[in-house]
């Protein structure tokens, strides 16, 4: 979170930006940050890599590296889910309540 000094700063900076070149601005704003089909294949790779990774660290009986190599796994196919849901809408917006209201 930023405190009313750093966004009153970002704005200046923003402003100036704006003022400076205008046509950067708005390729800047109609842009797809990250490309989410790029950043899937990514998370992918990651997910693929580390399993065989997994695997055979086990199998040469490397538990720790294993284990290290199998928690990656674990996060990226998580990160992975996690995105595909928001792209659907699945997830809650930052902020919103996800408990039953009274």
């Amino acid at each position: 979170m930023l405190s009313d000094r750093e966004r009153e700063k970002l704005c200046e900076i923003e402003r100036g930006l704006a003022e400076d070149d205008p046509r950067l601005v708005e390729k800047l704003q109609t842009a797809d940050w990250p490309a989410p089909k790029v950043a899937d294949h990514w998370f992918t790779a990651l997910l693929a890599v580390s399993g065989v990774l997994a695997v055979a660290s086990l199998a040469l009986g490397h538990t720790t590296g294993g284990l290290a190599c199998a928690l990656v796994a674990g996060w990226a196919w998580g990160t992975l889910h996690r995105r595909k849901a928001a792209a659907r809408g699945a997830l809650p917006k930052s902020g919103e309540r996800t408990w039953p209201q009274d």
